[in-house]
This record gives C-alpha cells, sequence and structure tokens, in this order.
C-alpha cells in the first residue's frame, strides 16, 4: 500500500518527533531537503538521518535559496512540485551559484518527460521516483555525492597539471631568460626518441613530464649566476650543479612520479660516470633518463643562446659521435647521429617513422 503523500507504507508511522540522530553513523555530509509537504519532509528526513546525513530542512523554494547562500552543503534533495508555481529544479540555479556547488537531487511522484526534460536542462544529478524506496534514494545519495567529489577533485587535479605544465616552466624561463622554450622543445625531443626506441607509453608519459620539469631546480639558483652574461667561475659553477638535486626536493609531494623525480634528479649524468650530482654510469640511468640527457644537451647546441650561436647539423653530429660511450650512451648518441646526418632536423619530427 502507499501512502498519499509519496512514500512507502513503512513510513505512515513516522512519529511527530524525530529520533535522536544516532551517533554511530554520523558522517559529514550535509543534505538539503526540500519539500512543501510536512508528513514528506519528515519521512524523508528520517530515512536520510538513520543513514547518518546531516539535514536542513526547507519548505519552499525562496527558503531554500536562502538557506543555501547562508550555509554549506553536499547535497540538495527537493520535491518537483513546490506548492502550484514553483519547481523545484529552480533550486538548480541557486546551487549553481555556491561554491562548491552542491548536486541536487529531485523526487517527484508525478513523472513526466516535460519534467524530466525541464530537470536534465537544469543540470539535475538524478530524478527519484515516489512513492520513494528508502535504500533505492540512500543509494543514489551515496552515489551522486561520491561522482560529485570525484569530479570535484579531478577538476582540482586539471587545474594543478596547468600550474605544472604553464606557470613553474614559465616561472625557469623568467629566471633564465635564455633557456625560453627550451622545456617545451626539449619534451618534444625526448618524447619521439622515446618512441623510436620503443619506450612504453607509460614510461613516455613519465617522460614527457620529466622533460618539463627538469630544470625546475633552477628556482633555487641566484638570478646573477643564472643571468651571468660571461663564463661562470669554478664556485659559480658548483652553485649550478646543485640545481638537479633541488629539482628532486621541489618535487617531492609529485606522488606516483618516482621516475620522474628520479630522471629529473639524474639528467647531467653521463655515461661515463663523469657527470652530476652523483657520478653515475652506464646503465645506472634507465633508458629514458639517458634518453633526457641526450635531448637536453641537443636543444642546448641547436638553439641560440645569448653566449652562442645554435651549432649546424654537422657539428652537432660530430660532437655525438665524439661523444658516444663518453657523455652520451653510445647507441643512442649513433642513433641520433645516423638520423640527423640522414635527415636533419626532421630526424625530431614527431610523425616520422618508427625506426625499430
Amino acid at each position: 500500500m502507499t501512502t498519499t503523500d509519496g512514500l512507502d507504507s513503512s513510513l505512515e508511522s513516522v512519529p511527530a518527533r524525530l529520533p535522536a540522530r544516532p551517533p554511530q553513523t554520523q558522517t559529514s555530509v550535509r543534505v538539503l531537503l526540500v519539500d512543501d509537504e510536512a508528513d514528506v519532509l519528515l519521512g524523508l528526513r528520517r530515512i536520510l538521518e538513520a543513514a547518518g546525513y546531516r539535514v536542513t530542512c526547507a519548505t519552499s523554494l525562496a527558503e531554500a535559496a536562502g538557506t543555501m547562500r547562508r550555509e554549506r552543503f553536499q547535497l540538495v534533495l527537493t520535491d518537483l512540485y513546490l506548492g502550484t508555481t514553483e519547481l523545484g529544479v529552480q533550486i538548480a540555479e541557486v546551487a549553481r551559484e555556491c561554491r562548491p556547488s552542491p548536486p541536487v537531487v529531485v523526487l517527484t511522484g508525478r513523472p513526466t518527460f516535460g519534467g524530466a526534460q525541464e530537470a536534465l536542462r537544469r543540470n539535475v544529478a538524478d530524478i527519484v521516483v515516489k512513492p520513494v524506496d528508502p535504500q533505492a534514494l540512500l543509494a543514489t545519495c551515496r552515489r551522486v555525492v561520491h561522482d560529485t567529489e570525484l569530479a570535484r577533485r579531478n577538476l582540482e587535479l586539471e587545474s594543478a597539471n596547468r600550474v605544472l605544465t604553464t606557470v613553474l616552466p614559465r616561472t625557469i624561463e623568467i629566471k633564465d631568460p635564455t633557456t625560453s622554450g627550451h622545456a617545451a622543445r626539449v619534451i618534444g625531443y625526448t618524447d619521439t626518441l622515446a618512441r623510436r626506441c620503443g619506450v612504453s607509453e607509460e614510461d613516455r608519459a613519465s617522460l614527457r613530464l620529466a622533460a618539463l620539469l627538469h630544470d625546475i631546480g633552477k628556482i633555487g639558483i641566484p638570478d646573477q649566476i643564472l643571468q651571468k652574461p660571461g663564463a661562470l667561475t669554478p664556485d659559480e659553477f658548483d652553485v649550478i650543479k646543485r640545481h638537479p638535486a633541488m629539482g628532486y626536493e621541489v618535487l617531492a609531494g609529485l606522488d606516483g612520479h618516482e621516475d620522474v623525480r628520479t630522471w629529473v634528479y639524474q639528467h647531467h649524468e653521463r655515461w661515463d660516470g663523469k657527470g652530476y650530482p652523483n657520478g653515475l654510469g652506464g646503465e645506472e640511468v634507465a633508458l629514458p633518463g639517458r634518453i633526457l640527457i641526450l635531448a637536453e644537451v641537443y636543444d642546448a647546441l641547436a638553439e641560440e643562446r645569448s653566449y652562442k650561436p645554435a651549432w649546424p647539423v654537422a657539428k652537432i653530429v660530430a660532437l655525438f659521435r665524439e661523444q658516444a660511450g663518453k657523455h652520451f650512451d653510445p647507441e643512442l648518441a649513433s642513433l641520433v647521429a645516423d638520423g640527423l646526418e640522414r635527415s636533419g632536423k626532421r630526424f625530431f619530427a614527431p610523425q616520422a617513422d618508427q625506426l625499430f
């Protein structure tokens, strides 16, 4: 049997006074419950509070809007029809103005195609049809709150990624104007070379991030050293040599990307063990890290800097052949030297055919 207020008959005997909320089921989720029928409001509130939700009630659109502007909620449940003239879906308009914006779930005992269209037009999260099944209602609430929180976290992650991919590299370039565009070019060189060498897509993604951030440690180097027009003194060069370790520390909070931190730390090591900061040699640096080492040097040679003109391809080829097995992984150096000799700078074009 279904009651006239749209709730299951099991809720007919709702007491006039609500029982105390069970403390063992308390959650931090606050719900704004909106319905113009007191009995319905009472029954729904009982369901939600028994599940641990913290419930605030309103009986009109105006009351709900005022409450939402004063207080913060993680979910809004509203009847579709409030009185004879108001639609509960209008609350979604107010919800969008809130920060953060709570999702809105509409309840209705008179589902119509037009009502559903209106709800979707106003970006309502879901529609629950009366008579309300308590377990189905709670399942909808849990799903909508979870999905909204997940979407919010994804937006925060995207925002953080925008900082990583735009603000931080630009910060480095402001400190060291001689490297303008350096990170973006090194990303392309490392990814193209990694693809040619058969590096996995997962490692290529990490390598692109490492290429983007490889000079982040320069944030800690004094401007008078980074921007010095002439040759550095031995003491000044010792300061410059600290930037890989500084980058490793700056990226300490980059959870789940230990490879990225490691390759940033190692991007001035050498195949012969004469690099810095740790004098690693040979395969002590993984293949993606060795690719970054070579690509970073290639860009420094191929681009004009304040202290030098861009090197011609033939001169770069000669250096890579001479430094194979010294500065660079010999196979990588030979691969790049052969490719540059054959194709020039087109060797690093992102659409070039994979060699192996």
